[in-house]
């Protein structure tokens, strides 16, 4: 782990990289609300950093300052990054013995299952039978639970889920042809799972700017929702209401590729119990003795709201600009919402910073291509949370090349994830499509540099 002097020296050597001037020249004679103008380079406000590498968002952001809050954010690195063991509460099953082992680097994972592995998996295969509960969440499949868990202490992941990929082609509107692949799970025949069970793929997205989603208001994010699609522009984002496991009631759901969950400190706990099955004081079936301290809830939240936000890049080149302006002409952005300012948060950094995380953290319907079956709580079986779009680059550099996309890794690349999408993002699916070779590249390139 960098040492708080190590952080200190290092934000204090970062410089921003104004591209305003060169913006503004190449924009002449381009209406302004169709260049768009406004840097985005700044992509996290204050947390925006220069740290290169995995640091970018590990390390605390550049706008937390002093020894004691410096080292209040750091306190969670062992904790993301250890390998736990039973003594710590792990198992018997699990999915990954410690929280980087899915998000590795605190980015996204490979899109591998039944790998051999003592670490684990880096992917979730959610069960539950069809329907919910009575208070909207997702019922528990008997003897299994909510997830098929295969790894045991002290015993490799066994061979028997196995991840195939069916060919699906198509082509542009030039007569370009393309192939996507869509995910083909086998299961093994000893799982016996009910029938009409439902089963979901997921993998795991990166964490970054977590805290920044948090502290958006609840009553900006209730405006942007139009459930009946009432403005008639074909999209008709809707807020899923959760249950709130601190207050009881229910909130807002921002966390998870269904937004099912509130906050970070909850979405932390949730992955020790249900990805672990490390008990905590708002997951613990009763009788269950607590392993997790609601100080270590603590520690893995804080570390997570305040680690930094990877700047954008290139913000000044004539391609990327040219990509900015695509991105709205064919109508990304209006569930890629470009910018937000926060509300009052109890992290002091996270208030009032105008930050461009492309999300309205809304439930989308995505169209039957995408579909899984699964509903919860507010969201039904075609619906998704928009994800954030900060940091695409970043992940792509991290993952050397080889980031995948969507719940389910099925995108190979940032151009697959846009060709998948269908229901309400149908209309710039297609435009995409229509796009000159060297408007999609132009477009490809905008996405690479956030």
């Amino acid at each position: 782990m960098l040492r708080t002097s190590a952080l200190k020296l290092m934000y204090r050597s970062s410089a921003l990289r104004p591209a305003t001037v060169m913006i503004a020249a190449l924009c002449i004679g381009i209406p302004l609300m169709t260049c768009g103008a406004e840097d985005l380079t700044n992509l996290g406000g204050s947390l925006s950093t220069d740290l290169a590498g995995r640091h970018a968002i590990q390390a605390s952001a550049p706008n937390v300052v002093g020894d004691a809050r410096l080292a209040e954010q750091a306190a969670g690195f062992p904790l993301f990054h250890r390998t736990t063991t039973a003594q710590d509460g792990l198992g018997p099953t699990f999915i990954n013995n410690s929280c980087a082992g899915c998000h590795v680097n605190n980015g996204r994972g490979p899109a591998t299952l039944g790998v051999p592995s003592r670490g684990g998996s880096s992917m979730v295969i959610k069960i539950k039978p069809p329907g919910t509960l009575g208070d909207g969440s997702a019922p528990r499949v008997p003897r299994l639970g909510s997830q098929i868990l295969e790894q045991k202490i002290g015993t490799p992941i066994k061979k028997g889920v196995r991840l195939t990929w069916v060919p699906v082609n198509g082509k542009y509107g030039d007569g370009t042809g393309y192939s996507l692949r869509k995910p083909k799970l086998v299961l093994p025949t000893s799982l016996k799972l009910p029938k009409k069970t439902i089963v979901s793929l997921r993998m795991s997205p990166a964490l970054i700017g977590m805290g920044l989603l948090e502290a958006i208001s609840d009553a900006e994010l209730v405006g942007l929702s139009d459930p009946r699609d009432l403005d008639g522009d074909g999209i008709s984002g809707r807020v899923n209401w959760v249950r709130d496991h601190e207050s009881g009631g229910y909130s807002v759901g921002r966390f998870g590729l269904k937004a099912t969950l509130p906050t970070v400190e909850q979405q932390s706990a949730s992955a020790l119990y249900h990805d672990m099955q490390i008990t905590n004081s708002m997951f613990f079936e009763p009788g269950e003795a607590l392993e997790a301290t609601d100080q270590d809830l603590h520690s893995l939240a804080i570390y997570l709201r305040l680690s930094g936000v990877p700047k954008a890049q290139d913000q000044a080149n004539s391609v990327v600009i040219e990509g900015k302006k695509l991105f709205s002409q064919i109508g990304c952005n209006k569930c890629h919402r470009t910018t937000f300012t926060t509300g009052s948060h109890s992290d002091p950094e996270l208030s009032n910073q105008k930050i461009h995380p492309f999300t309205d953290l809304l439930l989308h319907d995505m169209g039957p291509g995408l579909a899984d079956g699964w509903s919860e709580f507010s969201a039904g079986a075609r619906e998704w949370r928009t994800s954030p779009l900060w940091g695409l680059g970043f992940s792509r550099r991290l993952a050397n090349g080889k980031a995948v996309y969507l719940h389910d890794g099925r995108a190979r690349t940032l151009e697959e994830a846009i060709l998948w999408h269908g229901g309400e993002g149908a209309s710039s699916q297609r435009n995409f499509k229509n796009l000159s070779r060297i408007q999609r590249q132009a477009l490809l390139a905008f996405l690479n540099s956030l």
